[in-house]
Parts: C-alpha cells; sequence; structure tokens
C-alpha cells in the first residue's frame, strides 16, 4: 500500500502583485540547472581531449551541486514536496532493477 503522507516544509507566502513570484522563478532556474546537467552529460564522451572532459565534468559538477542548492530552497520554502516510499516497493524495484542488470550481462 502507498503512504499518501507528504514531506514538506509550511509554504512561504507570496506576493500577489507580481506577475511572476519567486517560487516561479526558482522553478524556472530548476528547469535551467537540470538541462545545463543533462546537456553536460551528453557532451562530456564527446569531448575531443581529456583536458576539455575534464573542464565539461567540472562545469557539471558545479551546476549539479547549485541545482540542488535551488531545490533544497524551493523545499524550504514549501513549494515542494516528497512522498516517502514504502520500503517493499524500494525492494521490488531494487530487484527488478538488478534483474535487467543481469540481463545485459
Amino acid at each position: 500500500m502507498t503512504s499518501t503522507k507528504k514531506i514538506q516544509n509550511p509554504k512561504t507566502q507570496l506576493s500577489k502583485k507580481s506577475a511572476v513570484n519567486d517560487s516561479d522563478m526558482l522553478s524556472s532556474a530548476l528547469a535551467t540547472e537540470k538541462n545545463m546537467c543533462n546537456s553536460y552529460a551528453i557532451a562530456m564522451p564527446e569531448a575531443s581531449n581529456s583536458k576539455f572532459y575534464s573542464s565539461l565534468f567540472d562545469m557539471m559538477k558545479e551546476t549539479s551541486q547549485q541545482h540542488r542548492k535551488l531545490y533544497d530552497l524551493q523545499f524550504q520554502h514549501g513549494w515542494c514536496s516528497l512522498t516517502p516510499a514504502q520500503s517493499s516497493e524500494v525492494t521490488a524495484l531494487y530487484q527488478e532493477y538488478t534483474e535487467y542488470k543481469q540481463q545485459l550481462k
């Protein structure tokens, strides 16, 4: 049975005066950081040399860390929530993953 209890902080009140509020700007920044991480992940294996690869890796790491900070900020303000998974669900997914992994060998 899936738990519907959410893990969430109290929501920070937002101004109704502006068409774009802090939550909107943070969501946009998060989407940008996520897209940048994905782009770096695609570009890194295609780097022409190891120095370029290392530079891309460093940029991806920095971008990923910034992405995490923005997500934490969004969570602190109560603008996103998490739903805890049951341990049986985690176990089932892990077993499924393990079986797929075995098939690839």
